[in-house]
Order: C-alpha cells, then sequence, then structure tokens
C-alpha cells in the first residue's frame, strides 16, 4: 500500500489529465506538496519523494503559466524519463527507492541486510526498467501523432502495472526466501 501512497501524485495525474492537463499537474503537484511535506514533518524525505515533488511543481507551473504549451504533449515521456532518472540515480548511489516502502514493511533489524538491500536493488531495477520503456514508448507514439491518447493511457498504465505486478511477486518470494532462511516471519 505504500506504493500506491508513493505514486499518489502519479495518479493524480493520470487520472485528471484527459480532462485538463493543468487540473492533472494542479492536482498531482498538490498531492506531491502534500506528501513531501508529510515526510519533512517525519523527516525522512526519499528520493522519489522529492523528484515527483519537483516535477509536478515544475509541469503545474508551465501548464498554469502557459496552457497551449507544447510540452503538454511530451508530459508522458517526461514523466517516465523523470521515474527513470530517478530509480536509475537511486541505484547509481546504492540507495534503491524501493527501500523508502520496504522498510515499511520490514522490521528494523533487517533494514541494512545485504539480502534486503540486495532485493531492493532488484526491484528498483525492475521499476526503472519499466520507466525507461514508458519513457521511450510514449516518446515513439508523440512524436509518431501527439493527439494518439489510447496508446498513450496504454503505455501508462503498462509503465505501472507490470512493474508493481513484478516487483511484488519478487518481493513475496523473497520474503519467503528470508523467512525459510532465518526461520522465523517477515512481515
Amino acid at each position: 500500500m505504500n506504493y500506491v501512497r508513493g505514486f499518489a501524485p502519479w495518479l493524480c495525474y493520470a487520472a485528471l489529465s484527459p480532462v485538463d492537463w493543468r487540473l492533472g499537474t494542479g492536482a498531482a503537484a498538490l498531492a506531491a506538496l502534500w506528501l513531501l511535506a508529510g515526510q519533512l514533518r517525519a523527516r525522512s524525505v526519499d528520493l522519489l519523494g522529492a523528484a515527483t515533488c519537483a516535477f509536478f511543481v515544475v509541469m503545474a507551473s508551465v501548464a498554469l503559466g502557459d496552457p497551449s504549451s507544447g510540452l503538454r504533449n511530451w508530459i508522458c515521456a517526461l514523466a517516465n524519463a523523470t521515474l527513470a532518472a530517478t530509480a536509475l540515480a537511486s541505484l547509481a548511489v546504492r540507495r534503491p527507492f524501493t527501500l523508502a516502502f520496504a522498510r515499511a514493511e520490514v522490521p528494523r533489524e533487517f533494514w541494512h541486510a545485504p539480502r534486503f538491500i540486495r532485493v531492493n536493488m532488484v526491484l528498483t531495477s525492475i521499476w526503472a526498467a519499466a520507466f525507461t520503456l514508458g519513457a521511450l514508448a510514449c516518446a515513439l507514439v508523440v512524436g509518431y501523432d501527439h493527439s494518439s491518447t489510447a496508446p498513450l493511457v496504454t503505455v501508462q498504465v503498462l509503465a505501472f502495472v507490470v512493474p508493481f505486478a513484478l516487483s511484488g511477486r519478487y518481493a513475496a518470494r523473497a520474503k519467503a526466501k528470508a523467512a525459510a532462511a532465518t526461520g522465523q516471519a517477515i512481515a
């Protein structure tokens, strides 16, 4: 469920942008600011939350400042590229963005275990690959015909549903393996 909360701004954008990109980016920016404020209060700001907030504040500013901007045609590719860059940056510094979600599910004594970090490197890699492919697919669709809504929605849905399902399965297997190896259940 933490995944859903972390992706709430992206889901707001996906749900509302077909109505109007100003509404979608504005709602997403507000959701991102609200989540970031909660993280700041808890003194636990994560890379995904910060990147999401920055992305949607910039996009909402553009959308509200110039509603006819051609950027609105490319926002799906830019969104996926931003998420891909965020995931890849978190992998590069060996602090996979999925740690923020996983730590809410796993007892503190496992947080620095090599296996836990490795599992989250794989999970973040799954998301990074999906976002990279999503960015490329969106760019191809927009480059071909920027008014093609159905293919863009399909790409966006697949860019979230596929890694969500794959990472959920992988995490469940990893938990089961860890529980078997340690002889105890892990959250």
